[in-house]
């Protein structure tokens, strides 16, 4: 069976990506959202996706499609985009994957543990839990997987949380079902092409302010306010997004107004740190800029 070529077009926020994919790719291929909040119904004006015309010039795969609340995972990620490439593929076109989200881009090319499918009472209970007990969360693994527990961030409530219910489902501990789990070929399924996009620090910071005060002029505080008015608030992975969780807490009083943009740009910019320090780990890459 022969491979699929896939290609992989990745980099930090603001960086164009998605622009330069659709003027490229325009009738030879279409692009699978490596994104993990464009994924959310309803998350528009604060997630930069796809505008009508790119929409028009590439089809899109892997946007809006799952509603606020629900929890999407990495696994989530790699079942659908498996899917998504096949269905490409059969159609003669290229699947080309573009986004900044660097563990979606690994959950694919890197096989995932064998691990039972969500049990979604048990997590709610556990998050709800933590609602009222904050810190219990951590606490909880730490008492069944101390090892799980110290490789992991306190505040990664979803990791957490999937060690956990990995723990109450099987009786196995987390620390023991993933070792190496990011080490192991994903197997002989995909020729991958990795493109990654970078520009000087200057111009991509000017470009994240840029793109922070347009959203806020295009009605991201009131999408925000609208999502949490219906009860979306930070206790679900959707709104803890930049721009949304900051709105949130200033809903919440817990800033003030003249923070909220300040506070945006600035965390923005240090999420695209972050990736650019994600992604520079990755081998063979072509980068351009």
């Amino acid at each position: 069976m022969s491979k699929k070529k896939i290609v992989f077009i990745f980099g930090p926020t603001a960086s164009g990506k998605t622009d330069l994919a659709c003027r490229a790719l325009k009738g030879i291929a279409e692009i699978i959202s490596v994104d993990s909040m464009q994924v959310y119904r309803g998350l528009d004006l604060g997630t930069a996706k796809p505008d009508r015309e790119q929409l028009e010039m590439v089809p899109h795969h892997l946007v809006n499609i799952v509603a606020p609340d629900y929890r999407f995972s990495a696994g989530d990620f790699r079942r659908l985009a498996i899917k998504a490439i096949d269905e490409i593929s059969s159609r003669g076109k290229y699947p080309v994957l573009v986004g900044g989200t660097g563990l979606y881009f690994r959950a694919l090319e890197k096989k995932l543990i064998e691990a039972p499918p969500a049990d979604l009472n048990f997590r709610e209970r556990l998050y709800e839990e933590e609602e009222k007990n904050p810190g219990y969360i951590y606490k909880k693994l730490l008492e069944v997987d101390p090892e799980a527990a110290k490789k992991l961030n306190p505040k990664d409530h979803i990791r957490l949380v999937r060690a956990l219910e990995i723990y109450h489902l099987t009786g196995k501990r987390f620390s023991e079902v993933t070792v190496d789990e990011w080490n192991t070929p994903s197997g002989s399924d995909y020729w991958i092409l990795k493109i990654g996009v970078s520009l000087p620090r200057e111009e991509l910071y000017e470009r994240i302010e840029k793109r922070c005060y347009r959203m806020v002029s295009r009605g991201l505080p009131y999408e925000v306010y609208e999502l949490f008015s219906r009860g979306y608030d930070e206790k679900y992975p959707s709104m803890k997004g930049l721009g949304y969780s900051h709105y949130i807490q200033y809903f919440k009083g817990c800033i003030g107004y003249g923070e909220v943009i300040e506070l945006f740009v600035r965390d923005s910019k240090r999420y695209a740190k972050r990736q650019m320090t994600w992604f520079r780990k990755e081998r063979d890459v072509r980068w351009v800029g």
